[in-house]
């Protein structure tokens, strides 16, 4: 049984421990998607200007079409890490319901299995440790995931993808 707490006016409220932990990461989580927001919006002007002065002071081969070096510049020049961060902090707090319901299943299950031991009783305190260490490794495991993503995806200097993008390695 979960706890309850009773506050004044007759209003219940439950898991105030749980908001206290997801309100800030829910704050970050926003702070992180506004400053993402902000950084692709003018990105797509910028690489229009810079197309522009590049292709003016000749310092981009001429066989780079338009298009090409603005999906390039935007690849290179755009606000992973926040977009990044923000997608992170928003998949842990929509899959931590989830993953809690489900190794709350299976722990129950395994208490039945093993013939209802004292031990891992639900609600004491080996069930609660193990879920909360499955909790911190279920986190770790989409921080991973998404940490690998970012890194596989990463491009190189706006240069390099140029050379590469002309045929000129």
């Amino acid at each position: 049984m979960r706890p309850v707490y009773v506050i004044s006016d007759g209003m219940v409220y439950a898991d105030i421990v749980l908001w206290a932990v997801f309100g800030p990461v829910a704050l970050v989580a926003l702070a992180f998607t506004v400053r993402a927001v902000i950084g692709w919006m003018g990105l797509a002007r910028e690489a229009e200007e810079d197309f522009a002065y590049r292709r003016d002071q000749a310092m981009i081969p001429a066989d780079i079409e338009r298009d090409a070096f603005v999906s390039t510049y935007r690849r290179v020049n755009a606000p992973r890490t926040s977009t990044y961060a923000a997608a992170t902090l928003w998949g842990v707090l929509l899959a931590t319901p989830v993953i809690a319901k489900i190794m709350e299943v299976l722990l129950d299950g395994l208490w039945q299995v093993t013939g209802r031991p004292r031990a891992i009783e639900p609600g004491y305190l080996v069930w609660a440790f193990l879920i909360f260490f499955g909790l911190f490794g279920a986190w770790a495991g989409i921080a991973y995931l998404a940490a690998r993503r970012y890194h596989r995806r990463a491009p190189g200097r706006l240069e390099d993808e140029l050379k590469a993008l002309s045929g000129r390695s």
